[in-house]
């Protein structure tokens, strides 16, 4: 039904490949041709069918008719993409809660900036896309972003999203309002861990608590880059 070197691309483990291709098959088939089907893949579909009256029967591919082996195929297509978004929405979930670089690409109708992140992950570098809603922008950035332009985001969820009850794609929401954002940006410029924000007003102010002194120009380039004011103070670890 699908050449061996199609199904690879789909990069799913062998195992997950052919169980879905059974699975999808076998509900294609019992109901286009109202009889319970069971499919076993090898080198070629091994597919039987179960009259209600009578012994099982081989069906060969070839007798399937032309127009019920597209819609076969169409369908296998859409379960292997499914099952690849949830296996990369499941590696990319440890992404959740930190801080990328991102390149804005499109902005829409609506306000919401689609943007293009580079992630370093292990050896490799991947770009992925990511968006960020008008809710989740600072009320003085609003409207003011550039195509072209590279910001900090805050990575606060990726998920699989749903259409016509299959996984179609990877969403990674954006944020430039969380409170996380400005402790994780000092952090990664300072290499100071235990940063913590206590309270922000995004384009406003943010108050910071640190177990030892921030460089003055790392918290000059973290409050150019949010647009607000940094309130920094130090405080040891045994006193937070």
């Amino acid at each position: 039904m699908l050449p061996g070197n199609q199904l690879m691309e789909h990069g799913l483990p062998e195992n997950d490949l052919l169980e879905a291709i059974e699975v999808t098959m076998t509900r294609v088939l019992t109901k286009a041709l109202r009889m319970n089907v069971s499919v076993v893949m090898g080198s070629q579909p091994h597919i039987t069918g179960y009259p209600d009256n009578g012994e099982p029967i081989h069906i060969p591919v070839d007798a399937i008719e032309r127009k019920l082996r597209r819609h076969l195929r169409h369908q296998v297509e859409l379960e292997l993409q499914s099952r690849r978004t949830l296996l990369e929405s499941k590696r990319l979930k440890s992404l959740r809660g930190s801080v990328a670089h991102g390149e804005i690409s499109r902005i829409a109708e609506d306000g919401t900036l689609l943007v293009s992140l580079e992630i370093a992950d292990c050896y490799r570098r991947l770009i992925l896309a990511g968006e960020c809603p008008l809710r989740y922008q600072a009320p003085h950035e609003r409207g003011r972003y550039r195509i072209g332009e590279v910001r900090q985001f805050f990575i606060s969820s990726v998920l699989p999203v749903m259409i016509n009850g299959r996984s179609s794609k990877v969403r990674i929401l954006l944020s430039r309002i969380s409170m996380a954002l400005p402790p994780l940006l000092l952090q990664e410029q300072s290499h100071i861990a235990g940063i913590h924000c206590r309270r922000r007003i995004p384009g406003g102010y943010s108050d910071i608590v640190t177990p030892s002194r921030i460089p003055k120009e790392v918290i000059i380039n973290v409050g150019k880059e949010l647009g607000e004011y940094l309130h920094v103070s130090i405080q040891p670890k045994d006193r937070q």
